[in-house]
């Protein structure tokens, strides 16, 4: 996972770009094992470029981003915005969705954004980005549907912090 550095001079932090779990930390406001997301720390101080793709239909929320939104209501955003939506995925096609995993003890992506690579009757497999790993979902855990996700979008998406990290207890 590639390490990232957050912060202000005298006071910076590293992370896991990936989840958001602090790494290092000279920072007493930002604890070694936090979660960058979670704790309203903006995870990169350096200023927002401006998203590249004009034909996203999420673009807005990237160029509204301060840093310290919170998750659920990013992903709340980003479900408006996409309004195109489907029950059973295709095979290579982007989506984000909402997950509740039933598999007790892993921990699991509440918010996935994937590249769906396998479909089966129990479920389907893809390429979660926030994880930067594959990982398996089943029908009965889907929220909802699956929103599609254009490929010009996956960019601006990817710079947004909703993925959202749970145990399942």
């Amino acid at each position: 996972m590639p390490i990232k550095q957050g912060g202000r001079t005298g006071k910076k932090y590293l992370y896991r770009s990936e989840t958001g779990e602090v790494t290092y930390s000279r920072d007493p406001n930002v604890p070694v094992g936090s979660n960058v997301y979670e704790e309203n720390i903006r995870k990169d101080p350096r200023e927002r470029k401006e998203s590249i793709s004009t034909n996203s239909r999420v673009n807005h929320i990237v160029k509204d981003l301060i840093g310290n939104e919170d998750p659920d209501d990013l992903m709340l955003l980003i479900l408006e915005a996409l309004t195109e939506t489907e029950f059973i995925p295709e095979v290579g096609n982007l989506y984000t969705f909402v997950y509740n995993a039933k598999t007790p003890g892993i921990v699991y992506d509440i918010h996935p954004l994937i590249q769906v690579t396998e479909i089966y009757a129990t479920g389907f497999r893809g390429f979660n980005y926030h994880w930067n790993k594959h990982r398996q979902y089943t029908w009965p855990e889907v929220v909802g549907q699956l929103h599609i996700v254009r490929p010009e979008e996956l960019r601006d998406l990817r710079t947004i912090p909703y993925g959202k990290f749970r145990l399942n207890n």
